[in-house]
């Protein structure tokens, strides 16, 4: 039986009714999830449009199905723009793997940094866009809008402890061959551990490519929360602002780091310390190269043959470039504040 068959009976029993579903395609990319578009319509119901999440047979990235749900249904609360989902499996006879639908949103969807060759209008709108979701995103009250059932961290070093402990533990279980670099890497970042009173929600994953947006730039759903926890802002701030997302000089293809900083600070009542968002460059770096030696190992074991997972593997020359630059001498890489 084919995929939108199996859809349309899983459907039916949470409908109530029969379902017809029709344009189903497997979108590219999706790394750590397999992402298709479909469009259903049942008795009582107009043909809407719909994203099936499932889980791929490997991932650069392993995590709870039914968490990445949690987090949209909490993050819609807070006014931040996501899908609306709408239904969670976590077995595996529907579909062989778990997997969740939500609501398809309308936007264009950009590169992981955003064209240069675009409007200028339509960037600064993004750009907008993209600093008030997140500092959205940082102001919530996580405690009352429903995530309570992450775990928080404690004041002081353990938000850096548990995102670097973290990394380290999938690189050394990932790892197929001795890296230097990123050994000398997590040393820096155990070596430099910041402390921080501040615990916020987390997105983990906030970069360009990981919305959608209009042709004049407004962005209509922040996507990919499967990484979401609670920690140090600095953390979405530091992934954003790596070198590796930047292009033009601006932190994900949209903004100055020096405008990118003052606006964040401006929309949260909050300030940036320079140490504590290099700190946080230099571990978004190196779990960039922990999630691209994750695929290398998937390929070479045969677990999968998604080509994504062969093109992350060739980005580790660069990162470590970078990560080099950003813990060299004091000196950030380009990019950095």
């Amino acid at each position: 039986m084919s995929i939108g068959s199996r859809l349309e009976s899983f459907l039916a029993a949470r409908v109530g009714r029969p379902v017809r579903v029709s344009a189903l395609s497997r979108k590219s990319g999706g790394a750590s999830r397999e992402t298709y578009l479909f469009e259903a319509e049942w008795e009582g119901s107009e043909k809407r449009g719909f994203v099936l999440r499932r889980d791929p047979v490997a991932s650069l990235l392993e995590s709870d199905r039914s968490h990445e749900y949690r987090v949209l249904e909490a993050a819609r609360s807070l006014g931040v723009p996501v899908p609306a989902v709408r239904w969670l499996e976590l077995g595996r006879e529907a579909l062989d793997r778990p997997f969740f639908v939500m609501e398809r949103v309308d936007g264009m969807v950009t590169p992981p940094t955003f064209p240069q060759a675009y409007p200028d209008e339509m960037r600064e709108r993004c750009a907008e866009d993209f600093v008030s979701i997140l500092a959205a995103i940082h102001r919530a009250d996580w405690r009352a809008a429903g995530f309570g059932f992450l775990d928080a961290p404690a004041p002081g070093p353990e938000a850096a402890r548990r995102a670097v402990d973290l990394w380290r533990g999938i690189f050394e279980k990932d790892r197929i061959e001795p890296n230097p670099v990123l050994t000398r890497a997590f040393e820096w970042l155990e070596e430099n551990l910041p402390s921080s009173d501040q615990v916020t929600l987390v997105h983990a994953d906030y970069r360009s490519g990981n919305y959608l947006h209009e042709s004049d730039g407004r962005i209509t759903a922040m996507l990919d929360w499967e990484m979401a926890h609670l920690g140090d802002p600095h953390e979405d701030l530091g992934w954003a602002a790596m070198p590796y997302w930047a292009s033009g000089g601006r932190v994900c293809g949209l903004l100055p780091l020096e405008d990118f900083v003052a606006r964040w600070e401006s929309a949260t009542g909050l300030r940036v310390d320079p140490a504590r968002l290099r700190f946080y460059q230099v571990l978004g770096t190196a779990k960039m190269m922990a999630i691209a030696l994750t695929g290398v190992r998937n390929l070479c074991e045969a677990r999968t043959c998604e080509p994504t997972l062969a093109i992350v593997g060739l980005l580790n020359g660069r990162l470590a470039r970078e990560v080099l630059e950003l813990i060299g001498a004091g000196t950030p890489a380009t990019g950095a504040r």
